[in-house]
């Protein structure tokens, strides 16, 4: 037992400490002079009681405070939120000679560390990303078309068999399986065929949900994470939520994807019967990347952020889509005159199709995308923002972010803005609100899967609008943005979209 002194004098070094820390934050700190609660300038339990304990709040909490002290609030001791539109490129895309990193803060929550978008530094995610963007690109997604095509036939088999036994279908656990097979045969060559087990797809959708919800309290306590994996199995499996259990048998399957497509490099064959490449066989066999980039454990995250990505995002634009068109007769009919007599599209919509398009870019700006703040750093420049007579400047080092909410939700911007209205995206005004649309981001750091989701999103949305349907037990909140967990998420209780199929549209 220590003394009494020793006891009382490392006490007293420790709250003198703690006493410096908030002095510097409030008054020394370069950001000691920005607007907003002194709370969340002084400690990230602020922010972390509005992520963890009322739960995802945060990002709406953060639009009060905007409303309350201007367009430049200090959300964290060390970051800044702007709210301003015309701040984005300035944020995100600054152009040629300037560097954008992460905030490290905001990246370790996600265990995936070492993806492209666990990148923290901008060369380094430059290197990743060059490594991936032939896949990507407009042209290579366009020979995705047979495939989706029939994954879409898939889809509408599962709507005739619904008419026909009376069934009700779920088609949040549709679309998750139908984006979740066209992911993973991009990757590896081949998919789970998951469309074909709605049960499966439930499942799985449920896990990633789970996975989700555990972010915002990986992002304020990682040390948990880190803890339970360090300790045995049998262990750390009491204390593991059943969806992150199952969520560690999904990263043990693309462990297996990976070291399967690794083992064959010499043979020239994968685990793919495909002759063409895939992903991972191009990365595996790719000039640009270093053998370090190479390691099997990084193309195991790699891998985990392409699949979970690009099965999540889209499969909620899709269920989003389908739930309003069904819940407003006149956007669907629109949308049905548009359609009447052509062939099933099975990529990005051409200018021919601009209601198609509308509901397509309305679901992604109601799905947000990426919800979280996405802070960006300038490591080597000062930033300056102007508002009013006010100058603010914000030393090299400083996160600064914004988020979608704030951008999609502005009334200057978008009129009714949680209305879903697929009309305000036509014409010279809808093609001028384009460049705020921020569910894929923008810059060197914008979503790489943009070009595929909007073909699957084309083929999908075209394939729902032959159906008569009616929705049941579903309301608005099954699709509404109430908690940031990375992505939009419902009402925590909803079972997702459920509809009755009527038949084929007349």
């Amino acid at each position: 037992m220590w003394p009494g002194g020793l006891g009382a004098g490392v006490l007293c070094l420790v709250l003198s400490l703690v006493l410096l820390k908030a002095i510097y934050r409030l008054f020394l700190s370069p950001l000691a002079g920005i607007p907003g609660p002194s709370l969340a300038a002084l400690t990230s339990w602020y922010e972390c009681y509005f992520d963890v304990a009322k739960p995802g709040q945060y990002v709406f909490k953060i639009k009060q405070l905007h409303e309350q002290y201007g367009p430049v609030v200090r959300i964290t001791p060390s970051e800044v939120s702007i709210s301003d539109p015309e701040f984005l490129d300035t944020i995100y895309a600054p152009g040629p000679g300037h560097k954008r990193d992460k905030d490290l803060n905001k990246v370790k929550g996600l265990g995936i560390n070492t993806s492209v978008g666990g990148a923290v530094s901008h060369d380094l995610h430059r290197r990743r990303r060059e490594a991936l963007n032939p896949f990507f690109s407009k042209q290579n997604v366009a020979r995705l078309a047979p495939r989706l095509r029939s994954k879409v036939g898939q889809l509408e088999r599962h709507f005739a068999q619904a008419r026909e036994s009376g069934a009700v279908l779920n088609l949040s656990d549709l679309y998750f399986g139908l984006a979740n097979d066209v992911v993973r045969e991009y990757c590896f060559g081949h998919g789970q065929d998951l469309l074909a087990d709605p049960a499966l797809a439930h499942t799985q959708r449920e896990n990633v949900s789970g996975v989700l919800r555990s972010v915002k309290f990986n992002l304020h306590f990682p040390w948990v994470r880190d803890l339970l994996r360090k300790l045995p199995p049998s262990i750390g499996a009491r204390f593991t939520p059943p969806g992150v259990r199952d969520m560690i048998q999904f990263r043990i399957g693309i462990r297996r994807e990976i070291r399967d497509i690794l083992a064959h490099k010499h043979d020239g064959r994968s685990s793919s019967s495909r002759s063409d490449p895939t992903i991972f066989t191009a990365l595996r066999d790719s000039p640009i990347l270093p053998p370090p980039e190479k390691a099997p454990h990084r193309l195991e995250d790699e891998a985990t952020l392409l699949v979970m990505a690009g099965t999540e995002s889209t499969a909620k634009s899709l269920t989003l889509a389908h739930c309003h068109l069904l819940a407003n007769p006149p956007a669907m009919a629109k949308l049905r005159a548009e359609l009447a007599d052509r062939d099933l599209p099975t990529t990005t919509p051409p200018d021919q199709l601009p209601y198609l398009n509308g509901v397509i870019q309305e679901a992604h700006r109601l799905s947000f995308g990426l919800t979280g703040r996405n802070p960006r750093v300038a490591p080597d420049e000062p930033i300056v923002y102007h508002s009013g007579s006010k100058t603010f400047t914000f030393p090299p080092g400083t996160p600064l972010s914004t988020s979608t909410l704030l951008v999609h939700t502005n009334e200057a911007l978008f009129p009714d803005p949680w209305r879903f209205e697929p009309a305000r995206w036509l014409g010279p005004a809808g093609a001028a609100r384009r460049r705020y649309m921020l569910a894929f981001m923008r810059g060197p750091r914008m979503c790489i899967g943009m070009h595929l989701a909007n073909a699957e999103m084309a083929a999908a949305v075209a394939a729902m609008a032959r159906w008569d349907m009616r929705l049941v037990d579903t309301t608005a909140d099954d699709v509404a943005f109430l908690h940031d967990y990375h992505v939009a998420t419902p009402r925590l209780d909803s079972k997702g979209v459920r509809v009755e199929v009527v038949g084929r549209a007349s």
